[in-house]
């Protein structure tokens, strides 16, 4: 009896060993196929993200260049905007200024002004600058033109030139050196760049 007791212990350990080899097998294929699937979702969320990232990158070096080209193109317009400033400034202000000093040019200016004036009356601002040049003779053809009705007042608020107004002060037209600098600037600027910059 001890021997079929025997028997029977070992063809249950047997079959024991057996059942846990394969229930051990089936954990371990379902270990390595769940292993594998997580292989391959990890691989295919890399690949994505890498992609994404790749595209990311692409945009963000196409909006890099694209700043960096408006910058520059920028920047070269305001670098040619300033040398024809600069070259404007120098030459234009210069003229301006030595125009304005010289007592003939200003005395053809102030007849041509009032000569166009429509008012019957009118006051005129003049550079203090200018009071010692402009002879009283000069001042006072101006005023016989206007039949006394020229109000002529010199001003150290004005540099070079002078100014018209009606006698109530309702406007003012100026002809002074920086006015006609820079109407000269204005119209000379677009002929000045294209001139420097077009080739």
């Amino acid at each position: 009896m001890s021997d079929q007791l025997q028997d029977l212990l070992a063809k249950v350990y047997e079959e024991g060993v057996a059942k846990a080899n394969t229930e051990a097998e089936k954990i371990l294929n379902k270990a390595k196929a769940d292993a594998k699937t997580m292989i391959e979702d990890a691989k295919a969320k890399a690949e994505q993200q890498l992609a994404e990232a790749e595209k990311k990158a692409r945009e963000l070096k196409k909006n890099t260049e694209g700043d960096l080209r408006m910058a520059g193109n920028h920047s070269m317009t305001a670098l040619k905007q300033k040398i024809t400033d600069l070259i404007l400034n120098v030459n234009v202000d210069q003229a301006s200024k030595a125009s304005f000093q010289d007592a003939d040019f200003v005395k053809s200016l102030i007849k041509d002004a009032l000569a166009g004036w429509k008012h019957g009356d009118a006051g005129i601002v003049i550079s203090e600058n200018l009071q010692k040049k402009l002879d009283e003779a000069f001042l006072g053809s101006l005023k016989s033109s206007f039949d006394g009705k020229l109000k002529i007042e010199f001003s150290p608020q004005i540099n070079a030139g002078f100014t018209i107004s009606p006698i109530d002060g309702s406007y003012k037209l100026s002809f002074t050196d920086e006015d006609f600098a820079a109407l000269f600037k204005n119209y000379l600027r677009p002929r000045t760049a294209k001139i420097l910059f077009d080739s």
